[in-house]
């Protein structure tokens, strides 16, 4: 506990030492006051109506805390894309996290995997700046289990402790000890801000579909872990101190092996100089030389579940074609449909992601409890480019440019929150105080 003291004894104590004293002590008891604690909890695939489950935890959360009817994710409705939206509060055309897989349009480099891509440095250092960026550089204590983005440089800044998603996805990294861990920085060692990941129940889900026993009891343990967390925070006695702020990058949808599209169907692979396909809905292309508009046609016109544009007629709404990664043609397909260079039943995902992102089924959650939030309150929408500003508030910094809006958040945060004086204010009341009183 915090203790501050000004102990007059018999003598006579001058005014101006008085009030000396009393600043410190006011600033001593700002600075206490104002230093908050946060967890930012990223729960992958946790769709935002729980996938009509009852999860006893979360909806406590809600009780105790405040959801977001839904949260508006980011296209591409991918994980990196959009978990290092929700880090820098940027569309993914400005942040340049356009894909879960790595590829360099110029060197037609790339990578055929997510967890691949996740040790890119360059695919995430693009000169934007992270959550855990900025609290580094204000001195802020930063941690990171197993969050994508953070386990590289970025700026040349890593967080002072890194869990790898890398290669711990395959170390039996159990979620428990992951929420052990991440109180302990906090309690043990001080820590100002942890991002936590689970990559279920996102995992369980691409292998067996929504509504299979196995991915049911899947969501139950999540949730259950969502209990133990605020059970350790309590048990650490830092639960007063410390925000949870719980989100999910998508939703998921249930496929169907007959809902296929094939693009190699309608044109020849020897038009085509380089692709990123068969990984998820979307497909982005760079056609032959002379060939890119017979191309371009042929897919434009090839299915009424498929939507293919050049990438500067992307549809603006989506904020993603305005970046120079992007290949030059870009198509997608309807949620549950999914897409091939070439049909083979074994890359068929039983659910998957990446739809547009105006598909309910697709929008992610937001919850969040703690002493900056209201209690039992349900937010309209927000979006996810909202979570940077809204971290940076909590923790006291001044955020890097973005796109979110805080006038989409400012309805959840609590009375206190929403007129906590500042240590110079707190400094200025006292000095007129004082002087008034000389």
């Amino acid at each position: 506990m915090h203790h501050c003291a000004i102990i007059m004894g018999r003598g006579k104590i001058s005014k101006i030492s008085f009030i000396a004293a009393l600043i410190l002590c006011l600033v001593d008891t700002a600075a206490a006051v104002e230093k908050p604690k946060l967890i930012l909890f990223l729960i992958d695939g946790l769709r935002w109506d729980r996938y009509d489950l009852n999860l006893p935890n979360l909806m406590t959360v809600e009780e105790n805390g405040v959801k977001a009817q839904w949260m508006n994710g980011v296209f591409l409705t991918q994980s990196s894309p959009s978990m290092y939206s929700i880090a820098t509060g940027l569309y993914p055309e400005s942040h340049g996290v356009i894909h879960n897989l790595y590829f360099d349009p110029v060197t037609k480099n790339r990578t055929y995997s997510y967890s691949e891509a996740l040790n890119i440095t360059e695919w995430f250092d693009t000169g934007v700046e992270p959550i855990w960026v900025t609290a580094i550089q204000a001195g802020l204590k930063v941690g990171n289990i197993m969050y994508p983005g953070a386990q590289k440089p970025v700026k040349g800044v890593l967080p002072d402790k890194v869990v790898p998603s890398v290669p711990y996805y395959w170390l039996n990294y159990a979620m428990r000890d992951r929420i052990d861990d991440t109180v302990s920085w906090l309690s043990d060692e001080d820590f100002d801000l942890v991002l936590l990941y689970f990559d279920e129940p996102d995992e369980t889900l691409h292998n067996y579909g929504i509504g299979d026993p196995r991915s049911i009891s899947k969501l139950e343990e999540v949730d259950e872990n969502v209990g133990y967390l605020f059970q350790r925070l309590e048990e650490a006695g830092i639960s007063g101190v410390t925000d949870v702020i719980m989100v999910s990058d998508h939703g998921h949808i249930n496929n169907e092996l007959s809902k296929k599209v094939s693009l190699y169907d309608y044109i020849e692979p020897d038009d085509v100089d380089f692709i990123i396909a068969d990984y998820g809905p979307i497909f982005q292309l760079q056609a032959v030389d002379g060939k890119e508009e017979e191309v371009y046609q042929a897919l434009k016109t090839a299915h009424p579940a498929m939507y293919v544009y050049k990438k500067e007629e992307f549809p603006e709404r989506l904020h993603y074609g305005n970046h120079p990664r992007n290949l030059p043609i870009i198509g997608f397909v309807d949620p549950g449909w999914h897409l091939h260079t070439v049909f083979n039943t074994d890359n068929v995902l039983a659910s998957d992601h990446g739809y547009d992102n105006q598909w309910m089924v697709m929008k992610s959650s937001f919850y969040a409890q703690g002493k900056t939030f209201k209690k039992g309150f349900l937010s309209e929408p927000i979006e996810s480019v909202d979570v940077y500003n809204l971290m940076c508030d909590i923790l006291n910094l001044t955020p890097a440019p973005n796109n979110g809006t805080r006038a989409r958040y400012q309805n959840m945060l609590s009375l206190a929150t929403s007129v906590k004086p500042s240590m110079l204010t707190l400094v200025v009341v006292a000095l007129k105080v004082t002087l008034y009183w000389l």
